[in-house]
């Protein structure tokens, strides 16, 4: 597709986006590989409609690694408080490297994971009210 063409799509795809008909937009973002539009349906899907899984796929695909990132995290999190903290251990500089089973005795520290406040409150307000 020529640019001409490519601009004419990522313009309507910013207006079906704006106008809420976020599948006519994905078509459109996904078939110009128009990476910020990637984004914004990442975001939509990440903030509005709470749903990470499907964010993961635009953000993966956008090449936003950071975010990526932040959404595997803000899941070893969630997992590590659902299944106890006093299981999980983190594993010692020297076995990091190779496997050899031994671990810390520390239990894993939330504060060594960067995770967005917004998706922390949420993963705890989920964790909350479950129990």
């Amino acid at each position: 597709m020529d640019s001409k063409e490519r601009a004419a799509l990522i313009r309507e795809a910013n207006t079906a986006f704006n106008a809420g008909d976020i599948r006519k937009a994905r078509e459109l973002f996904l078939k110009t590989d128009y990476k910020d539009g990637l984004i914004r349906l990442g975001d939509h899907f990440m903030y509005d409609r709470k749903l990470p899984m499907l964010a993961f796929g635009y953000y993966k695909k956008a090449g936003r690694q950071d975010k990526v990132d932040e959404i595997f995290q803000r899941m070893v999190y969630a997992l590590s408080v659902w299944l106890g903290r006093d299981k999980w251990k983190l594993p010692t500089p020297a076995n990091q490297a190779e496997s050899s089973g031994a671990t810390d005795s520390r239990p894993l520290n939330p504060d060594d994971f960067v995770v967005h406040p917004i998706l922390k409150a949420k993963a705890l307000e989920i964790l909350s009210s479950r129990r």
